[in-house]
């Protein structure tokens, strides 16, 4: 297993708050053998299925974010050779006729796109969306949009992937932005050969748009052998908002997502509601996902504090709470302090006091 190469394949699409794979690998290989199954209900930028895979054991995920299961998949791609050679074909085709093609290409639009993007980066990502319709297959599909949907806000004039401002941008000219698209699908398209190359799980692993609440429509009773997850941490993020433009331009319902998530700053912050909200969404998941574990199945959760209502929501409290009442015991912990680990904010926007927890679960009981 070359861990240098499934790291930087883990880095290929920006996405907050994730852990690292490393962490993935070193539960999965404590927890389960080869063959085992593994799942993540929030499964978003895919770490947990990458190590999965890698580790030969069978890994589900599930999410309600579109742009998290298109990063999950691509994460889990095994590309044919003619698959490759289509790829290759597909960024010459867009380099030789970029000039031309954004010149006359229909412009997508959505509303408030002009807002948000140049007349530039609207013609060069449309003019993608056009090549896109000529892709022979879906893992084809997957990566370009894998592509675009990396470098969408940087083309943008969103300030930041966890800034959701409009700043002027004067240097994207469609050449700077046709060549970030370049830079950007060479190399991911030279990495994902370099992945073939790697001895990994070809089937048996699945990202799926779907409210973990439901995931037994997909799991079997008893069937996973350990949950690897990192639920939302409470009031910190609005991943819907994040990956906004970026579902707005593949044609995804921002909606759905939206209204799906749970324990975002638009629930606490902009709807007012309380913590309560929060553990009981949480705990109606945990519910289900109980239903799919086995005996003596292990839970790993990663999850930070929050702040609600101007008081902090004590995660591992909270957490050793909901997951008592379920039968599970907890038998590992160890925390770090976000204050001195989180790059997603400027110190001045984090709040002082709160701690990442890594906690670790055996169902005693079948509840």
């Amino acid at each position: 297993m070359n861990l240098e190469l499934l790291q930087k394949v883990d880095r290929i699409h920006p996405y907050p708050a994730k852990y690292t794979v490393d962490l993935a690998i070193e539960y999965i290989s404590k927890y389960t053998h080869e063959g085992d199954t593994v799942f993540d209900p929030f499964v978003g930028s895919g770490t947990t299925l990458l190590a999965a895979s890698a580790l030969h054991r069978k890994g589900y995920g599930t999410d309600i974010n579109h742009i998290a299961i298109l990063i999950s998949k691509a994460k889990l791609l095994h590309l044919s050779q003619s698959e490759i050679t289509d790829l290759q074909r597909f960024a010459d085709s867009f380099e030789r006729g970029y000039i031309e093609g954004c010149a006359n290409v229909t412009l997508y639009h959505y509303p408030s796109i002009e807002h948000w993007f140049c007349e530039n980066s609207i013609a060069v990502l449309s003019y993608l969306l056009e090549l896109k319709k000529a892709l022979t297959t879906e893992q084809e599909r997957i990566f370009v949009e894998l592509v675009m949907s990396a470098i969408i806000n940087i083309v943008s004039n969103q300030e930041s992937d966890t800034r959701y401002a409009a700043i002027e941008k004067p240097d994207l000219t469609i050449e700077k932005v046709a060549n970030t698209f370049l830079k950007k699908y060479r190399s991911l398209l030279s990495l994902m050969q370099d992945l073939n190359g790697e001895d990994r799980s070809e089937k048996d692993n699945s990202a799926v748009l779907l409210d973990s609440k439901l995931c037994g429509t997909l799991l079997k009773d008893g069937s996973v052998d350990l949950i690897l997850t990192s639920p939302p941490y409470v009031n910190t993020y609005d991943y819907y908002l994040y990956h906004k433009h970026r579902m707005n331009w593949l044609g995804y319902d921002v909606k759905y997502s939206m209204e799906t998530e749970i324990g975002s700053r638009r629930e606490f912050s902009s709807l007012k509601h309380s913590e309560d909200k929060f553990s009981d969404d949480l705990y109606a998941i945990f519910v289900a996902c109980n239903k799919t574990l086995r005996l003596n199945g292990k839970v790993v959760l990663v999850i930070g504090d929050g702040k609600v209502a101007g008081k902090i929501y004590d995660a591992k409290e909270n957490m050793i709470r909901l997951c008592s009442s379920l039968g599970w015991k907890l038998i590992d912990y160890s925390y770090s302090n976000l204050d001195e680990t989180s790059r997603s904010f400027q110190k001045s926007y984090r709040t002082k006091g709160k701690k990442e927890h890594i906690m670790v679960f055996n169902k005693e009981a079948c509840i």
